[in-house]
């Protein structure tokens, strides 16, 4: 029974704490759209990018593609 109250309490934890500094769920719910898609642009290009390091040295002509598209979009 513990083991159900200790995984409800981890569960709820979000929803209490929203409540606990309503300002604060108030700044987070402001990022517009296209802060969003902007920032998920950049993290894709990074992902790119990450992802041509690790593939340099074995595919250095898939890195140099994975380098193009980062620098795309």
């Amino acid at each position: 029974m513990q083991n159900f109250f200790v995984a409800a309490s981890d569960t709820f934890k979000p929803f209490f704490f929203s409540f606990q500094n309503p300002f604060t769920a108030m700044l987070k719910s402001q990022t517009s759209a296209a802060d969003q898609a902007e920032q998920d642009r950049l993290d894709t290009a990074s992902s790119l990018r990450r992802m041509a390091r690790e593939v340099e040295y074995s595919q250095p002509g898939l890195a140099a593609e994975l380098r193009y598209y980062a620098s795309q979009s």
